[in-house]
């Protein structure tokens, strides 16, 4: 591998209580409108959708571990039969109305260095499309 970084971070502030984004973030469906790599998902078994890569078309497998005490939500990636948690969800309240939505990213060991990039950028994209998408519903 090319890159020494195996961890991408990246936040937004959301004008929405941290309960309402925590509740979009950890809702497999909305997942399908704001993942570049999981769009469109299909929901194959109870609490497992399958999405579609805008880039390749390749299908994505994900589940989620959420952890409300933490304000916590592991996405589970992979195929139908085996998934890592490589993408978190953190949710930080700072008041009533608004919170820090931030994507943690980990690379995996096959991820060559042009993927890891793209993911990098689509993962600001992604906050940006949860920012818009969130604020909408408001």
């Amino acid at each position: 591998m090319d890159s020494q970084t195996w961890a991408h971070q990246a936040s937004r502030r959301i004008a929405r209580p941290a309960k309402a984004v925590m509740d979009y973030m950890a809702d497999l469906e909305a997942l399908g409108r704001w993942s570049l790599g999981c769009f469109d998902t299909q929901t194959v078994e109870p609490g497992v959708v399958v999405g579609t890569s805008l880039f390749d078309g390749g299908q994505t497998h994900v589940s989620v571990e959420i952890l409300a005490e933490q304000g916590l939500i592991r996405y589970w990636v992979g195929s139908a039969t085996q998934r890592t948690p490589r993408i978190s969800a953190m949710v930080q309240p700072l008041d009533q109305d608004s919170c820090i939505l931030i994507m943690l990213a980990t690379r995996g060991a096959d991820m060559d260095e042009n993927r890891w990039l793209r993911l990098q950028r689509c993962h600001e994209t992604e906050l940006d499309l949860i920012q818009a998408q969130l604020h909408r519903a408001a």
